[in-house]
Parts: structure tokens; C-alpha cells; sequence
């Protein structure tokens, strides 16, 4: 007859698994790999172009030899170019 049950070992818990629409994002981003179509990713993607931003925040991501300036907002995504001591957004 046992007095104690036994101890079950602790179970580990399940390793945390990675974001599949960050990654297609990132991948797009980085490698210019486009999404596949219909995905969320692509949704993501979709939603930066239209520039959803009332406001945008432009930062800076050319060096200072570089004669035009070019930048991105912070909030939406989109593509920014500095004419005028003016950010605005550019065209393709």
C-alpha cells in the first residue's frame, strides 16, 4: 500500500513557435521576396502603400555625403524624400 502518491516530473513547456506573417513581412522587407497573395503578410504589405497616415513621421535613412534625402514614416511604412526642407511622399 503507498502512503504517497507519486511525483509527476514537470512537463517543459512547448518552445515558443515563430511568427509566420512577421517573417514574410521581413522577407519582404529585407529581401524584396514577395509575399504570397491573399496572405496577411501580403494584407501587411498592401496596408503600408496606402499611407493610412493623417500625419506622417518621417525618418532619416541616408547618410549626409548623399546630395537627395531619403526617408521612411514611422507610422505607415511608406517611402519619403526630403525636397525643400519638405517631407513628402514619393512617387515611383
Amino acid at each position: 500500500m503507498k502512503f504517497w502518491p507519486r511525483r509527476r516530473p514537470p512537463v517543459a513547456p512547448a518552445p515558443p513557435r515563430a511568427n509566420a506573417t512577421r517573417i514574410a513581412v521581413i522577407e519582404h522587407d529585407l529581401l524584396g521576396i514577395p509575399p504570397e497573395p491573399g496572405s496577411a503578410a501580403a494584407l501587411v504589405i498592401a496596408m503600408r502603400r496606402t499611407g493610412t497616415c493623417i500625419e506622417h513621421e518621417p525618418v532619416e535613412t541616408t547618410g549626409f555625403h548623399e546630395a537627395r534625402r531619403h526617408g521612411l514614416c514611422t507610422r505607415c511604412g511608406a517611402a519619403m524624400v526630403l525636397e525643400e526642407d519638405e517631407w513628402r511622399v514619393a512617387t515611383p
